[in-house]
Parts: C-alpha cells; sequence; structure tokens
C-alpha cells in the first residue's frame, strides 16, 4: 500500500505540464449549439466527405456507408458482410469499419476501412472494390484516415500494426511508435512507405499548400508535419505539441485552418489526479500490467466530461477553440467537416451526426 501511495504520488507531479485553458483555449459552450441530425438512425459516425452534387458521405460503425442530401439520410454501401450483429466487438473485422474517405477526381468514393483497405466506392450503383488489402502481404489492422494527391495517389495513416482498431485503448495505453503513412497508386496498384514510427498515427490531412501532411499523433497529443516536396521532401517536424486533449481527425476549413477533433481531453484541473495518460506515460511496466490485466471498457472511467474541437493555423498556433463542458452534447469529437458554411462532426461512439453553421463557431463569447 505505501509503495502504490509512493508510485501514485510521483505520477501525480507530471499532471504540472498540462495545457491552461486560457487565450485561444478559453471555455466557450460553441458545441452546445449543435443540432443532432438522423439521432437513433445511425451509430458513429466519424469522418466525412462531400461530392460535387452536394452530397455528404459518411460511414458508420456497423460497416454502412451513407449519403447525407436533402435532409436525408440513405444507404450506399457495406464495406463487409450483413450481419444482425454489424456494431458489435465480436464481428467488426467481418462487417468492417469505414474510417476515413474522399470523392476523388472521377467521381468515386475513396474509402479507407480499418481492416478490408482502401476501397472504391461506385456511388451510382453502390458496388465496392477493394483496391489494397495488405502492405507487403501483412493485413490491415487499423488503417485510420486517408487524403489524396492532385496525382491521385491516396495517402493512408495506419495506426497500428499490433492492435486491431477495436482493441484502440490498449494502443493508447501502449504508446508505441508504429504507426506509419503509406501512399498508393490506384492506377499502378503499387504502395509504398512514407513515414513510420509513429505515436497512433491518426487523422491525416494535405496541407492547404499540398507540399506537406500533417498528421495526428494521437498518444503524445501533438500533431507532426511531414514534406512531401520541394528541399525538405522526406522530412519531418513537430508542428504542435502538448495539445489540450488527443487528436483524432484533422480537416482542412475555409479559412485556411485546420479543425482538430479531439478524441479524449487532457488540461489543468480536467481530473483530480491529472490526465491518465500522463500519469503511466512514464512507466512501460505498469502500461504492460494494465493492457494484460483490465479490461479495455474500463479505461472509460477516466475520461474527463468535456469535449474540445481545436482550430490550428498552418504554423501549428492554436486560433481558437470550441468546447462543450460537462460533456452534455457531445462526449468528444472525431471530425469535424466543413462543406460550405455547413459544419459536421462526428464521433465513433455517437448515434447522430452534429451540425452546426460555420457561423455558430465564429460568434464571440459562449
Amino acid at each position: 500500500m505505501v509503495t502504490f501511495a509512493l508510485l501514485l504520488s510521483s505520477l501525480t507531479r507530471i499532471s504540472q505540464h498540462l495545457p491552461v485553458l486560457e487565450g485561444a483555449l478559453t471555455v466557450n459552450r460553441h458545441l452546445q449549439k449543435m443540432t443532432k441530425l438522423f439521432e437513433g438512425e445511425i451509430l458513429g459516425p466519424e469522418s466525412f466527405a462531400a461530392g460535387p452534387d452536394g452530397s455528404v458521405y459518411t460511414g458508420s460503425a456497423d460497416g454502412r456507408l451513407w449519403r447525407i442530401k436533402d435532409g436525408q439520410l440513405t444507404l450506399v454501401a457495406r464495406t463487409g458482410i450483413d450481419h444482425p450483429e454489424c456494431g458489435s466487438y465480436a464481428l467488426e473485422r467481418e462487417c468492417g469499419r469505414p474510417k476515413g474517405m474522399k470523392v476523388d477526381s472521377h467521381g468515386d468514393l475513396i474509402v479507407v476501412d480499418a481492416y478490408k483497405g482502401v476501397l472504391r466506392v461506385k456511388l451510382d450503383t453502390g458496388r465496392v472494390e477493394t483496391l489494397m488489402n495488405n502492405f507487403n502481404g501483412s493485413r490491415f489492422l487499423f488503417l485510420n484516415a486517408m487524403d489524396i494527391l492532385p496525382n491521385g495517389t491516396v495517402l493512408i495513416s495506419e495506426s497500428s500494426t499490433k492492435w486491431e482498431r477495436r482493441d484502440y485503448r490498449y494502443e493508447v495505453i501502449e504508446t508505441n511508435k508504429l504507426g506509419r503513412i503509406l501512399a498508393f497508386d490506384p492506377v499502378t496498384r503499387k504502395a509504398w512507405l512514407v513515414a513510420d514510427g509513429l505515436y497512433l498515427a491518426n487523422g491525416l490531412t494535405l496541407t492547404h499548400d499540398q507540399s506537406a501532411i500533417l498528421v495526428a499523433e494521437m498518444s503524445m497529443a501533438r500533431i507532426t508535419k511531414i514534406h512531401l516536396s520541394g528541399s525538405r521532401a522526406g522530412q519531418r517536424e513537430v508542428l504542435v505539441s502538448n495539445l489540450p486533449g488527443y487528436p483524432d481527425n484533422i480537416k482542412r476549413n475555409s479559412r485556411g485552418h485546420y479543425y482538430v477533433g479531439l478524441g479524449s481531453v487532457r488540461f489543468e484541473g480536467s481530473s483530480p489526479l491529472g490526465s491518465f495518460l500522463d500519469l503511466v506515460g512514464p512507466y512501460p511496466v505498469v502500461k504492460r500490467i494494465i493492457t494484460k490485466l483490465i479490461p479495455a471498457p474500463l479505461f472509460d472511467v477516466f475520461l474527463p466530461k468535456h469535449a474540445i474541437l481545436l482550430e490550428i493555423s498552418d504554423n501549428g498556433h492554436i486560433v481558437t477553440s470550441h468546447h462543450d463542458p460537462g460533456a452534455s452534447t457531445l462526449i468528444a469529437i472525431s471530425e469535424a467537416f466543413q462543406h460550405g458554411d455547413n459544419i459536421y462532426i462526428g464521433h465513433f461512439k455517437v448515434p447522430f451526426v452534429g451540425h452546426l453553421k460555420d457561423y455558430e463557431l465564429q460568434q464571440k463569447g459562449s
């Protein structure tokens, strides 16, 4: 008991490095203005894409792909099998888990499924074609986000080569450097490694000038920039670190900035003990014990009730932030996707699509 107390005492000192919610991080209630669309009709819409006809597309936890248009939600396709238990832990791999997506220059929806790989969906027929289902012979466990270069090359984040997506909590706890960025040419069907050694590579987006990509290293609460062209091609740098939460998806917005959803928060006062991951971070033995002995869902009891959406600039400055203190409307944010003056908000656990107008996030005050 004394040993545990001493350990706990040493751990809590890490909390002094947590961000403080002031300045651009000052708490507001912008996210509480959100409207819940299609509540109870969809589970876990996590990422979005837009088509040239104004349609918005998303994927759900049961492997289905959806179209949102004219206030209607319609089924487009499935990435895996059709089964009554789709959406469950047991059948996630078989049913599929669509993650990042984007409509390409041919009008097809390119989807990254955590397990199935890179898929091409014909939006007029719903036909799904597998473009890549492995890398160098190894099947995928946890593909995540994507973007497309002007030449059609698909850039993909792979969060882990050890843990499956459904066991994401263990990857977060272990703080492994098993994430990587892959590139895939849909024409030649060739794939290659862009970068590896990343901490749970999550959200990914091209920069506005398309010279680099931004990658959310979720378990390190930071965003890394990887240069794709010019004299610094191949080089990487930490764009912003010590974020007030664990970054999920990153999306460009109309102001030349980036929306960054936070899957959970870590800031001064967010928990009586401090951030759970900050507490166990320096102690690999403790982390190994946790992943072996504690059921993964129990980790959720450590999550503070506060949702945050960040807006960051090209140079990594946090421009502003949008909050739901108490998580009365949202438990957390996977992605904020802007299409025109509409902002769609998703999270892999919520049973609705969140919706805000752009001006609602730009209003001063609460």
